[in-house]
């Protein structure tokens, strides 16, 4: 039996109208050594239906189950459990693959192969993402990480790993840590964009989740000493970003030219800090008056 190089983990929770968008997009591939695994959390919008009738269309469906769990990595989990493929892939209701684009990747026995993607905001908004061919560690720990719709994760992995479900967002991004920096396992960047990855899921309603998360993975798991260096890095990096703002606005102003001139002693411009403020203040209250 030929083995299978890709197994497409698919988890769903009342999401049937996304539900139908991932599963055609999946159809529409050329690329045929792959199975295909749903995990349903129960849905009572009629995902399950979608799916049973996505069995009649393909063979590519390999499994699938619904029933209650307790949440998104509980059911990327027991996809793990039910997956024969040399790599993973997790491909959630409301993510689509583009058009035909399985074809172009080289599975080459790379352990962790990542490509671009492309983030659809509310308001069908786009934000392509292109990540670097070199992954710096320190970036990775503070900061940066890759989709889990981007990746296509070595089978071998997950050989005695299960993503942490003590976790509701970086549970993913755990894994990279524990695959890139702790395993140095191979990795490689292929610039295509993948996939269209629904962002406005819980993610993005709650953005101060994943940063805590985050931190509190750090704190449980590095050294003191550890830790407080990549916080100090973080700040470096974070005036660092909020220089070059300040530049951007500087380079970009009408004021530009004039700003030389009045800060030629400290003294007036100090007189010319005040005078602006007082003129910005003057300005607010007839923007408001003119806006009744």
């Amino acid at each position: 039996m030929k083995e299978t190089i890709l197994s497409i983990i698919t988890v769903n929770f009342n999401n049937n109208r996304g539900l139908i968008n991932t599963l055609e997009s999946v159809k529409q591939q050329s690329f045929t050594s792959y199975e295909h695994i749903i995990i349903d959390a129960n849905s009572s919008d009629g995902s399950k239906e979608t799916i049973i009738q996505y069995a009649k269309e393909t063979t590519h469906l390999t499994y699938w189950i619904s029933e209650p769990d307790n949440g998104i990595y509980y059911g990327m989990n027991k996809g793990i459990e039910q997956a024969h493929g040399e790599y993973l892939y997790f491909l959630n209701s409301g993510d689509c693959l583009k058009e035909d684009v399985l074809s172009q990747i080289q599975f080459d026995g790379t352990q962790y192969i990542y490509c671009d993607i492309t983030v659809i905001l509310p308001d069908n908004y786009k934000l392509q993402v292109q990540y670097p061919d070199h992954i710096n560690t320190a970036l990775l720990l503070i900061r940066d990480t890759f989709c889990h719709q981007a990746c296509f994760i070595h089978h071998s992995l997950f050989n005695g790993y299960r993503y942490n479900t003590n976790y509701t967002i970086v549970s993913d991004w755990i894994h990279i840590i524990h695959s890139i920096v702790i395993k140095n396992c191979s990795y490689k960047h292929i610039p295509i964009d993948i996939a269209d990855y629904d962002g406005g899921g819980f993610s993005a309603t709650n953005p101060s989740v994943g940063p805590k998360e985050r931190d509190k993975w750090l704190r449980e798991n590095l050294l003191e000493i550890h830790y407080r260096t990549l916080m100090d890095t973080n700040k470096i990096l974070t005036d660092l970003e909020q220089t070059r703002n300040c530049l951007s606005i500087y380079q970009n102003s009408e004021l530009r030219d004039i700003i030389p001139l009045i800060s030629h002693t400290r003294k007036f411009s100090k007189r010319m800090k005040e005078l602006i403020i007082l003129l910005y203040k003057i300005n607010n209250i007839f923007s408001k008056s003119k806006a009744k």
